[in-house]
């Protein structure tokens, strides 16, 4: 629509043009933004070039512009470790992400991450909604996954949660046996 106005106005009156061609210019923009943030968090490059650290921070600053929501984010020096358990702790840490967006209605999100000679723990807290952690939940995979993944890494995922008090999920992942 602001371009049509913008044709429009070209002939008649091209100073009143640029209003809505800045306006479109501002849409292109901001669309461009959010897909390379898709992208982003379908095959994260940065995974691999530059580490797990940095591509935790690319997701987490994300979330302020698209989903106002604060973030606090700690990390810890980039883990020396294989691709595949970098790719495997983004993922679990991705769908916890995922769901502060959908399900908890919540402002805040810090998320700390410690790395030691023997694991990595992956902190994540948000002021949300919280829900009753003995509930099932047919059809959300979500929860059963990060579970999985770590376990694939002989980690743990544990989410602690009552209605109205937020979530708080702790990621524990041994990695000693995976260091380079």
């Amino acid at each position: 629509l602001g371009a049509r106005t913008a044709r429009t106005l070209v002939d008649r009156d091209p100073q009143k043009a640029i209003e809505p061609v800045e306006y479109v210019l501002s849409l292109v923009e901001i669309g461009l933004a959010e897909m390379r943030a898709l992208i982003f968090e379908l095959q994260p490059e940065s995974l691999e070039a530059e580490g797990l650290v940095e591509a935790l921070r690319k997701q987490a600053s994300t979330l302020p512009s698209r989903h106002e929501i604060e973030v606090d984010f700690a990390d810890c020096d980039e883990p020396n470790l294989p691709l595949h358990v970098k790719e495997a702790v983004y993922r679990i840490a991705q769908e916890a992400i995922h769901n502060t967006v959908k399900h908890a209605q919540a402002s805040t999100l810090s998320i700390q991450m410690v790395c030691t000679a023997s694991e990595l723990v992956l902190e994540l807290r948000d002021n949300g909604l919280g829900f009753d952690t003995t509930g099932s939940f047919p059809g959300h995979l979500g929860l059963h996954s990060m579970r999985e993944r770590a376990a694939k890494l002989d980690g743990q995922v544990r989410i602690e949660s009552e209605p109205g008090l937020g979530v708080y999920i702790n990621i524990q992942i041994p990695i000693e046996r995976y260091a380079q």
